[in-house]
């Protein structure tokens, strides 16, 4: 068979495909970073709910080595009807008909599995791989927009002001900072409020809300632990009612000195329109400064239609990396 499984326990394996994807991205998307061949690994074995994607090495007729690396998600906990894949195909080897073979291939395990539903995505600028995946019988669905705070540039004097402003608005709420292990009792607080993400845009893609329960929380901290990450998390708290209003959180793994990752922010229906999502950022970033002094950069994705989240990340110092494009492609 020309794909062979990348298991997280085999070094060389893991090695081999984030060379070809580091190798691909500085032609097609110079400005990522990195892939880690360790925390690939780890991804490979945890994934983000301990429901790891699966990763092959493609190997046309008997080659030695790999011309291409097939990443396929089949969701389980919920969206049972899709397939989210990512073909990467080495640059030295692209026009032979190589990534045809591994979209044919995706299909194959898309019917194969009942899925209806499969996502492929690419830059929204690259013209010649949108092209490609039209040609396949995919067609653009939605778009995510990249981009990076690079904190030595932040306007601290216009961080201030805003912050200032935020904390009037959300007069009726108490920020409260956690790290795991996240007390039982605060993470089925947070269940609602985790699950405010559903409202956030996601184009014409066929898809249904995520499914975020108590298990699941705990699987998600379950993976961020074997992954090695440091998670800062910050709830805004309803005065009176007690409940949790919104939640923000950050993600650092020492494998990527230098970085981090900004998770969700939610802020639920009911709390909206007291600027909460601009007050927990603001306080996540002060937070951040104490606890990793050594971050200089941190990086968000946003639907490139939400635009309330993107003018408040705007407005703390992030500016566009890219827009990148997801097409679909429907079975049934």
């Amino acid at each position: 068979m020309p794909y062979v499984r990348v298991k997280p326990d085999d070094l060389a394996a893991v090695t081999a495909a984030v060379d070809l994807l580091n190798t691909a991205r500085s032609v097609d998307d110079p400005d990522a970073f990195d892939d880690v061949a360790e925390l690939s690994a780890r991804w490979l074995e945890f994934g983000w709910d301990l429901q790891p994607h699966e990763r092959y090495l493609y190997l046309p007729d008997g080659a030695e080595t790999p011309v291409g690396v097939l990443d396929v998600q089949l969701p389980t906990r919920d969206n049972r009807h899709l397939v989210w894949a990512e073909i990467t195909v080495h640059p030295d080897h692209r026009r032979r008909g190589h990534g045809t073979a591994m979209v044919e291939e995706t299909v194959r395990r898309a019917r194969e599995s009942g899925r209806t539903t499969i996502w492929l995505g690419t830059a929204e600028d690259d013209e010649p791989a949108r092209a490609f995946l039209e040609q396949r019988g995919f067609h653009y669905a939605s778009h995510d927009a990249r981009r990076r705070q690079r904190l030595a540039d932040v306007d601290s004097a216009e961080l201030d002001r805003l912050l200032q402003q935020a904390r009037l608005a959300a007069a009726d709420y108490e920020l409260e900072r956690y790290v795991p292990p996240v007390p039982e009792a605060i993470l089925a607080d947070l269940v609602d409020v985790t699950a405010a993400i559903n409202d956030a845009p996601m184009g014409e893609l066929t898809y249904e809300d995520e499914v975020f329960d108590l298990p699941r929380l705990r699987d998600i901290e379950a993976a961020r632990d074997g992954r090695g990450d440091r998670v800062y998390r910050i709830a805004a708290r309803h005065r009176a009612t007690g409940r949790l209003g919104g939640h923000t959180l950050m993600v650092v793994n020492p494998l990527r000195p230098g970085r981090a990752s900004q998770g969700d922010t939610a802020v639920h229906r009911d709390h909206r329109g007291h600027r909460l999502g601009l007050l927990l950022k603001i306080e996540m970033m002060r937070w951040l400064a104490e606890a990793e002094p050594e971050v200089e950069v941190v990086e968000t994705w946003n639907n490139a239609d939400n635009s309330y989240m993107i003018n408040v990340n705007e407005s703390i110092g992030y500016r566009l990396s890219r827009v990148f494009a997801m097409y679909e492609r429907n079975l049934a």
